[in-house]
């Protein structure tokens, strides 16, 4: 991968998800078929992952590829949780989601 892509920064990202589902590095080695050491490396930015590390990586932490590479920054464990189980309920369960979302931020506002 190029110098531009971030290899620390990707990296960290690892690390982080990672840790916030309780992995160790030989639990994502073996979920994502890559050896704890060459993890490792990428986690301390001291190794540039392929296009199929990254992949396997995202395979093996359960996320799409986009969001180890900048898809989403600076969400808690539990924002990221809460979009899993969003995205897999129905339709009607999404909507009612957002709206009580969207009128508790906009409470907040009012009263802030």
């Amino acid at each position: 991968m190029p110098a531009t892509f971030g290899a620390v920064d990707f990296g960290k990202e690892v690390r982080r998800r990672r840790e916030a589902l309780g992995l160790t590095l030989e639990q994502l080695a073996e979920r994502a078929r890559l050896t704890p050491n060459y993890i490792g490396g990428i986690e301390a930015g001291r190794r540039d992952p392929s296009l199929s590390s990254v992949l396997a990586l995202a395979k093996g932490l359960g996320v799409p590829p986009g969001e180890l590479v900048g898809g989403i920054h600076d969400l808690e464990p539990a924002a990221i949780e809460a979009a899993r189980l969003f995205q897999g309920a129905s339709e009607d369960v999404q909507d009612a989601v957002l709206r009580l979302l969207r009128a508790v931020t906009r409470g907040r506002r009012r009263s802030g």
